[in-house]
C-alpha cells in the first residue's frame, strides 16, 4: 500500500496556519463577543417593548386631560381604586362576602377561608410592591342560588367587593332539591398588600 505523499512548500504552511488562525479568530468573536452581545441587545429590545408599553398605558390616561394637572389627578385616582383594592386586613372584605349573597337572594352554605399566604413570583421571591408585600387569601364557598342570582353576584364581588378577587376555580350543577336553583361550589383568592 502507497501513501500517497503531499508535498507543501513554506508558503503554502504560511497560507494554512494564517487561514487557520482566521478561522480561529473568527469563531472566538463569534462565541465569546457576539453570542452574549445579541443576548444583552435582545434582553434589551424586550425592556424597551415592556417600557413602550407602558408609555403608551400613560399616555391614553394623559389623551383625554387637557393639562398635565388633569393627568396627574386622574393618576392619583387610579392609584387610589388599586389601594383600595388591595387592602391590609381581610375582615372587611370577609365580611362582606356573606352580605353580598344575603343582598342578592344567596343562600351561603359554606365559608371557609384558607392560610393567609404569601404571593410568590416565578422566580420563588415574595412579590413587594411600595414597601408592601403581596398576600392571597384562598376562599371556598358552597351557594345554593339561581344562575341568575349566582351571575349578578360574582359582577357584584367584582365591581364593590373593596379588595381584588380571582377567581380559581368555579363549578355549578343543578340542585336535586330546588327547582330552578344551582348549587355552586367557588374557590377564589383575595389578595392583600401588608
Amino acid at each position: 500500500m502507497n501513501m500517497l505523499k503531499i508535498d507543501v512548500t513554506r508558503s503554502q504552511k504560511k497560507i494554512i496556519i494564517i487561514s487557520c488562525s482566521v478561522l480561529l479568530i473568527f469563531v472566538l468573536f463569534w462565541v465569546f463577543l457576539y453570542f452574549p452581545a445579541a443576548r444583552e441587545i435582545s434582553s434589551l429590545r424586550s425592556e424597551l417593548a415592556s417600557t413602550d408599553t407602558q408609555i403608551q398605558g400613560i399616555e391614553m390616561l394623559l389623551s383625554g386631560s387637557g393639562s398635565r394637572d388633569e393627568a396627574i389627578r386622574l393618576l392619583k385616582q387610579e392609584q387610589q381604586y388599586l389601594n383600595e383594592k388591595f387592602p391590609q386586613k381581610e375582615e372587611e372584605s370577609l365580611r362582606l362576602i356573606p352580605e353580598f349573597a344575603r343582598k342578592n337572594n344567596i343562600e351561603v352554605v359554606s365559608l371557609q377561608p384558607g392560610p393567609k399566604t404569601e404571593f410568590i413570583d416565578e422566580s420563588g421571591k415574595p412579590q413587594v410592591i411600595e414597601g408592601k408585600t403581596a398576600y392571597y387569601l384562598p376562599i371556598a364557598m358552597e351557594l345554593t342560588c339561581s344562575y341568575k342570582d349566582m351571575v349578578t353576584y360574582l359582577l357584584e364581588l367584582k365591581n364593590n367587593l373593596p379588595a381584588f378577587i380571582s377567581v380559581i376555580n368555579l363549578n355549578v350543577k343543578k340542585d336535586s332539591q330546588f327547582v330552578g336553583k344551582v348549587r355552586v361550589s367557588i374557590l377564589f383568592d383575595l389578595y392583600l398588600l401588608i
